[in-house]
C-alpha cells in the first residue's frame, strides 16, 4: 500500500482521537516537535528501523523525539503504542506531517511567512497578517525572518503563493531583461 495513503488513514485516526479526547491544540504541538525531530536528528529514523529495536523501546524513543522528559498527551501516548503494535514506526514522520497538514485544514490555519531584510515594526506584520487574514478567510500562523541578502522590500509566502517584492529579485529581473 501506498505510504501517502497509509499515512493519512493513521492521521485521520488519531485526529478524531485526538478531538474525542479535546486534546487536538497538544497532539498538534506534539507532532510538530515529532516532525521537527525527524527533520534534525537524521539518525532517528535509523534508530526505530533498527531490528533489534522492540516495541517497547521504540516507544520511549517516539515518546523523547516527541516531547523530550514532559509527559505525552493521552491520545498521543496511545497512539504511538498502536503505531508500535502495527510495525508502522517508520512511517511516524509522515504520519506526524499529514495529522499537522489536517489540523491546520480543520481549524482553518495558514501558514505564512515573511521575509524582510531587517528588522520590522510589529505594527507592519500585524497588517500584513490581517489582509490576509481577511483575504483567506482563514487565520494564519505568521513568522518573520530576517535576510540581508534581499537589500530591501520583502518576500510574502502564504498558503500557495508567494509574493516577491524584494530588491534582489527586481534587480534580477532588470538585468535578464537588459540582456
Amino acid at each position: 500500500m501506498d505510504i501517502g495513503i497509509i499515512s493519512i488513514r493513521y492521521a485521520k485516526a488519531l485526529l478524531r482521537f485526538a478531538i474525542d479526547n479535546k486534546e487536538e491544540e497538544r497532539v498538534y504541538a506534539e507532532m510538530e516537535t515529532m516532525a521537527h525531530s525527524f527533520l534534525h536528528i537524521p539518525t532517528l529514523r535509523q534508530v526505530l528501523q533498527d531490528p533489534l529495536s522492540d516495541n517497547a523501546r521504540q516507544v520511549e524513543i517516539l515518546s523523547c523525539a516527541t516531547c523530550g522528559n514532559e509527559s505525552l498527551s493521552a491520545s498521543t501516548k496511545r497512539f504511538i503504542q498502536l503505531v508500535t503494535v502495527h510495525n508502522r514506526t517508520d512511517l511516524m514522520q509522515f504520519i506526524a506531517q499529514a495529522y499537522i497538514t489536517l489540523y491546520l485544514k480543520r481549524k482553518r490555519i495558514i501558514k505564512g511567512r515573511l521575509i524582510v531584510p531587517m528588522a520590522t515594526p510589529e505594527t507592519i506584520c500585524q497588517k500584513l497578517q490581517e489582509i490576509i487574514e481577511k483575504r483567506t478567510n482563514c487565520s494564519i500562523e505568521f513568522k518573520v525572518e530576517i535576510d540581508a541578502s534581499i537589500a530591501g522590500g520583502f518576500i510574502l509566502d502564504y498558503d500557495t503563493y508567494r509574493l516577491d517584492a524584494s530588491l534582489k529579485t527586481q534587480l534580477k529581473e532588470l538585468r535578464d531583461a537588459l540582456a
